[in-house]
Order: C-alpha cells, then sequence, then structure tokens
C-alpha cells in the first residue's frame, strides 16, 4: 500500500513549495501538473489552452495510475482548483488500497494572495497564463473553488514553515 499526498488549490497558494518540500523530505518523486504543460508549450507549441490542458491531464493521469498500481508513494501537484474538474480528474483514477492525503490549500488572505500573485506576473513561468490581477479574479469567480469533503484544508496565508507544520501533523510525520 503506497501513500498519496494531494496538493489542490488556487494558483499563488504554495501548492508546488509545499510539496517539493514534502517530497524531499520523504524522498518520494512529485508530479506536477505545470512541469507537464511546461514541457508541451516548449515543444509542441500548442497554444490552445484547453487543448494543452486536456493533453496535460490526460499524460497525468496515466503517470499517477501507472504508480497507484504499484502502490508507490506519490505526490501530486495540481491545480485543480475548480471542483468539477478536480472531481472529473479524481474520478479516472482507481485509488485501490492506497492511503490518499488530499490537501485543498487557500490563502484567507486576500492582500497576500494579490502580493503573490503580482511577483508572479513580474517573472511568470511558461506555465502561468495570467496576464494580470484583475485577470486572475476574472477567472477564479466563474469556478467552484471549494474544498471536497475528504480533503485537509490547509490555509497558507501565514508562513511557509506554519503550512509545512500543520501538513506533517496531519500526515503524523515528525518531519
Amino acid at each position: 500500500m503506497g501513500n498519496v499526498y494531494i496538493f489542490r488549490g488556487k494558483a499563488a497558494t504554495g501548492k508546488s513549495t509545499l510539496a517539493n518540500m514534502l517530497g524531499s523530505k520523504l524522498a518520494i518523486p512529485v508530479f506536477c501538473k505545470d512541469d507537464i504543460v511546461d514541457a508541451i508549450k516548449s515543444s509542441a507549441n500548442i497554444e490552445d489552452r484547453s487543448i494543452r490542458n486536456a493533453i496535460c491531464y490526460n499524460v497525468l493521469s496515466r503517470m499517477i495510475q501507472r504508480s497507484l498500481d504499484l502502490n508507490t508513494d506519490i505526490i501530486l501537484d495540481i491545480a485543480l482548483g475548480d471542483r468539477n474538474g478536480a472531481k472529473y480528474f479524481f474520478d479516472r483514477l482507481d485509488f485501490k488500497e492506497n492511503r490518499t492525503f488530499k490537501f485543498f490549500l487557500k490563502c484567507s488572505d486576500l492582500n497576500e494572495w494579490k502580493r503573490r500573485h503580482e511577483e508572479r506576473l513580474k517573472n511568470p513561468l511558461p506555465h502561468q497564463s495570467f496576464k494580470s490581477i484583475e485577470h486572475v479574479f476574472e477567472h477564479y469567480e466563474k469556478l467552484d473553488v471549494n474544498p471536497f469533503e475528504d480533503e485537509y484544508i490547509i490555509d497558507t496565508s501565514e508562513s511557509v514553515e506554519k503550512s509545512f507544520r500543520d501538513i506533517s501533523r496531519i500526515i503524523n510525520y515528525g518531519l
């Protein structure tokens, strides 16, 4: 039986930072949706975001299913802040007997979340599609960005160290 750690939420809530911290501490791989998007964008030059995302999540689901079938420990860093998209993705997977920890990350401090986006806008990575703060708010107002009942809510408005301690307590590791 493997352990699966899933980090989901809006952009700029600390998913990648915390997933990578956990991966480093536990010495297990982190599967990141953004890595696949960046590879597709740089090699296939697919500009249509919906097509790129469909390819990305299809590749990612196959990689994750292989790990689930092998009962290996993995970390999944995905955006899928929208519940509908997340449900569709998770329904494609058979978690089998793997122990799953689902974390929904949010930043309850709107000013802090906005500040993080402003920093990202200065030097965007290839997978970052937001063009302005207004674009960020416009994108998320259309979505159902709420946790599922089986997700642990991690509020990342404070320090990354505090958020990591919260996660460590939940998974019951003395990290």
